[in-house]
């Protein structure tokens, strides 16, 4: 699966503003697909209820998936999710990809809280896609699978490019201004099954980063000591060991910074699990010694230990191992 999140705007995004959003990035990930791929038929069809409802008494929709994401098409499919009480719109492939046969559901809903109310994710998100497809004897049943195919690879370049070159006029109860589409997305999660752990979900995308990355650090570190440092120290954290990190990163993804949205592609699936488990590892051990032997010579020092001077200790020892090679 690969799932996308749309970004909470400080002025929230209007429900219509919402579904245009939805639906460029949908139709972003078929163009994407197309350019990466060989994908002959190409279907769009809307349904009520649940996605599956599409194969069974959808309604087809005349939309046309060309080599960029049509402004048009979305403005079309946004309206009609109210007009017509659509809950989501489904984009069907059927190809190649990388030698793969393989189709593709990519499901648009109305709303995030779609798939949660389907029960098909635990948390909300606008876009879906499911692929399927045999690699010899096994079954693929995930784009997280996927990643061992160099053009998977190719896929979210291709989709990083049309995030790029979009640009969608979105209303906020602020006002209405006109946005390149990466600025509006969230998070870009390949997963293995439909949960968001981890070792389950490469995250291909996300923005803001350092606030993203804090949150997915914070997930990596131990409970009961991570609570120390606490979500806000950990975005601090973040902040200060920055370049270090992606230079740590690179040793697992291709990474690359746009403003600041950041990519990482991996280097394969197992890539992406090494890297789970040695950020895991780093965290424990930085987590440690800023609570063991760096916060006895501060308090041996200067008598006490404040917050403060604990999340220097902890970037200090975050900055040494990011520096070392895994």
């Amino acid at each position: 699966m690969m799932a996308v999140k749309i970004l909470k705007l400080r002025a929230e995004l209007t429900p219509m503003s919402r579904r245009r959003v939805a639906a460029a990035m949908g139709l972003a990930l078929a163009v994407a697909l197309k350019r990466a791929g060989e994908f002959r038929r190409i279907e769009v069809r809307a349904w009520r209820g649940v996605p599956d409802a599409a194969h069974v008494r959808g309604e087809k929709v005349d939309v046309e998936v060309g080599r960029r994401v049509d402004v048009d098409a979305v403005d079309s499919i946004a309206r009609d999710f109210g007009r017509r009480k659509w809950d989501g719109v489904t984009v069907e492939l059927s190809g190649e990809l990388g030698g793969v046969e393989l189709g593709v559901d990519i499901d648009i809903y109305a709303g995030e809280y779609v798939p949660v109310r389907a029960g098909i994710v635990d948390e909300g998100v606008d876009v879906l896609a499911e692929p399927r497809g045999h690699v010899g004897d096994g079954a693929v049943e995930s784009f997280y699978e996927l990643f061992e195919v160099e053009e998977m690879r190719t896929v979210v370049e291709e989709l990083t490019a049309e995030m790029r070159r979009t640009e969608l006029k979105v209303a906020t109860y602020g006002g209405v201004k006109t946005h390149p589409l990466w600025r509006l997305v969230a998070g870009i999660y390949a997963l293995r099954d439909y949960g968001f752990a981890p070792e389950d979900a490469i995250l291909l995308w996300c923005r803001p980063w350092v606030k993203q990355m804090a949150g997915y650090l914070y997930r990596l570190a131990p409970p009961g000591l991570r609570e120390l440092a606490g979500p806000h120290g950990m975005k601090r954290v973040v902040e200060d060991v920055a370049p270090e990190l992606l230079k740590y990163l690179a040793w697992y993804y291709d990474v690359k910074l746009h403003e600041d949205a950041l990519q990482l592609v991996p280097l394969s699936a197992k890539a992406h699990r090494d890297a789970v488990a040695s950020l895991k590892n780093v965290l424990t051990q930085a987590i440690k010694t800023a609570t063991g032997a760096r916060a006895q010579r501060i308090i041996s020092e200067k008598g006490h230990l404040d917050w403060d001077e604990y999340i220097k200790a902890l970037e200090e020892e975050l900055r040494q191992r990011f520096r070392t090679p895994p």
